[in-house]
């Protein structure tokens, strides 16, 4: 059967008093307003209408998946220097490029006007005076030098430390997404209200809850173990694996990193080591 045939043979009404889904979640699933519905939610609604009216739905859960695709799961990072630094950084390139002119000059004029050219050019100047203007202006040059080199090692220490802390911060960064890829979850979806029993497999602490909302376990380093106490019809979602349980049965299971073992009562007693309680 498909979804044309399940809204021409049945109502909104109907098909909500059959699923336990509100009308309002079913009116925002076929009119596909997925902004409205999480993504465990919408995959969740779908599998149980498969379910109930023994459907294939299948190409209405792939227009979800590609929404959710698009509009609910993009990844990314950017990094951007500050624009203060950008101007910081061309403000000392420029200041260095003025230095380097001034030396250069300075240079070429004690080496190519030497005292000789002086005598030529001021004739009535004695030697002493002569030896004198250039020995105050090879000691100006050597300060100038002094400066720019002083001032080349001060950015060259700046632009170094920049650097390691660019390093530093991709590397963490690359560290944080590969601990959310390497996370996994599974959600309970109830349809309705559900209450169930949570223990921790290697501590035997035991809970007893009651949802109407998903609730996410962490299933990287903990063993959990589950009975539902209620009729409720729900959903056990990892990824985009979906298993529906809507026969108002008690389900006994153990979940962990490997997946979801169903358990009987039997097992689910004896691992959770009822005996302590």
């Amino acid at each position: 059967m498909q979804l044309n045939e399940i809204l021409e043979e049945n109502t909104i009404k109907g098909i909500s008093e059959k699923t336990k889904i509100s009308e309002d979640n079913l009116e925002n699933l076929f009119n596909l307003n997925f902004d409205n519905l999480p993504k465990i939610k919408a995959l969740g609604f779908i599998s149980i209408i498969e379910r109930e009216y023994k459907a294939d739905l299948k190409g209405l859960k792939e227009e979800a998946k590609a929404f959710y695709s698009e509009h609910g799961e993009a990844n990314g990072f950017g990094v951007r220097l500050p624009v203060d630094e950008e101007s910081k950084g061309k403000s000392k390139l420029f200041l260095i490029v003025v230095l380097a002119l001034l030396g250069y000059a300075s240079w070429y004029f004690f080496t190519q006007f030497d005292k000789k050219h002086l005598s030529r050019l001021i004739p009535f100047m004695d030697e002493q005076v002569i030896e004198s203007f250039v020995s105050d202006n090879k000691e100006q040059k050597k300060q100038i030098s002094i400066e720019e080199l002083s001032i080349e090692n001060a950015v060259s220490k700046e632009t170094k430390t920049n650097t390691q802390v660019d390093a530093i911060f991709l590397q963490e960064m690359n560290q944080s997404v590969e601990t959310v890829v390497e996370e996994q979850n599974i959600s309970i979806v109830p349809v309705g209200k559900l209450m169930f029993d949570l223990i921790d497999a290697e501590t035997k602490e035991k809970e007893h809850l009651s949802i109407d909302q998903a609730y996410k376990l962490d299933i990287n380093t903990k063993t959990w173990l589950i009975a539902t106490t209620s009729s409720t019809p729900f959903s056990l979602i990892v990824s985009d694996d979906i298993q529906a349980f809507d026969d108002a049965k008690e389900h006994y299971f153990k979940i962990d990193k490997n997946g979801i073992q169903t358990l009987s009562k039997d097992e689910y007693a004896k691992q959770g080591e009822w005996n302590q309680w």
